[in-house]
């Protein structure tokens, strides 16, 4: 027993290491190859990903035509697997960039709204969700001298977050650790500082929430509207999609914390006007949006919705319905 312990740990540690230096490798090729060669050939990959992938494929098209009313999604699912590696490409080429070049290839609308914002004294969250490249988001302190501080998750495998934090420490944002955050974000929204969240998250926590999204029970991370209560903040929306070669980062005027009240009613009532917001934007750029993730199910039970063919919107509605009367029974 203890041999194959000893090898099984030799042998994730040996995939670890070919991992490492296989990304250090991608990286490189992204970073020094012309750009239209490498966009084009992991365009091509995406294809091929699009093909290969019928869970992803599936989880894309069946979600699109619940929450858009579509029927006919092909082309627009493959539409998402191409953006996805292009977020990949243009999140690498923009770590390395300097910031002249990077400030040459973002145009900032609604800029007088965060100005406005900030000029407030008040803690500012900056919400956005997964929508065009949101990592590239994370360069606003070069673009606009904004300071501003984030949550990220690790990962289990060092080598891995050793590179995936070293791109994100170059946009310039402070990267806080995933344990304590929501202490150290409250106090940072207190002291009238920016911090940056994304929102559009499924929840799995027993205090997590459910919000409307799509005319659909979603369960929704309670967090962002918690710290934001809790540091009496001014919500600040803010998406990117490419456009024309050029990322384009639109500011919405901020809202007041202040209006939603208190406690667990006003937790409720702003997690429904971010996830709203979220779903304003998709409207307008459905194929922006990361499809490929479960927003409304787990992994577990859109497996079972595929292969037994059931009906999604159904499926979503009951599983909401068993999860709220267990939160019920539990409460009581």
């Amino acid at each position: 027993m203890r041999q194959t312990f000893d090898g099984m740990k030799l042998l994730t540690a040996f995939a670890q290491h070919v991992k490492y230096y296989a990304l250090l490798t991608l990286i490189k090729l992204i970073r020094y190859l012309p750009y239209s060669l490498v966009l084009n050939f992991f365009r091509s990959l995406s294809v091929i990903g699009w093909l290969a992938d019928p869970f992803h494929r599936k989880v894309a098209r069946i979600q699109m035509q619940a929450a858009l009313g579509l029927t006919h999604v092909r082309h627009l699912v493959l539409k998402v697997f191409m953006n996805q590696v292009e977020i990949m490409v243009d999140t690498i080429r923009y770590a390395f960039m300097s910031d002249d070049e990077i400030r040459s290839r973002i145009v900032v609308e609604g800029k007088e709204h965060m100005d406005e914002a900030q000029a407030s004294g008040r803690g500012v969250m900056m919400i956005t969700g997964h929508i065009g490249n949101w990592e590239i988001l994370g360069h606003m302190k070069k673009v606009m001298g904004t300071e501003f501080c984030i949550m990220a998750d690790m990962r289990k495998d060092p080598k891995l977050e050793e590179i995936v934090n070293d791109i994100r420490v170059r946009c310039g944002a402070t990267i806080l650790p995933p344990t304590g955050t929501f202490h150290m974000l409250i106090s940072e929204l207190k002291k009238g500082k920016t911090i940056g969240m994304v929102i559009d998250m499924r929840g799995d926590r027993k205090e997590d929430i459910y919000c409307d999204v799509f005319g659909m029970p979603a369960p929704t991370k309670s967090a962002p509207a918690f710290i934001a209560l809790k540091g009496k903040a001014l919500i600040m929306p803010v998406y990117t999609v490419k456009q024309g070669g050029a990322y384009h980062w639109y500011f919405a005027k901020a809202v007041d914390t202040a209006q939603f009240g208190d406690g667990d009613e006003a937790v409720q009532k702003l997690s429904d006007f971010m996830q709203s917001w979220v779903a304003s934007v998709v409207r307008k750029h459905p194929e922006h949006w990361f499809w490929l993730y479960t927003r409304w199910l787990k992994r577990s039970d859109m497996r079972r919705v595929i292969k037994k063919k059931l009906d999604f919107k159904e499926y979503v509605h009951k599983k909401a319905d068993e999860a709220l009367g267990d939160k019920k029974k539990s409460e009581g």
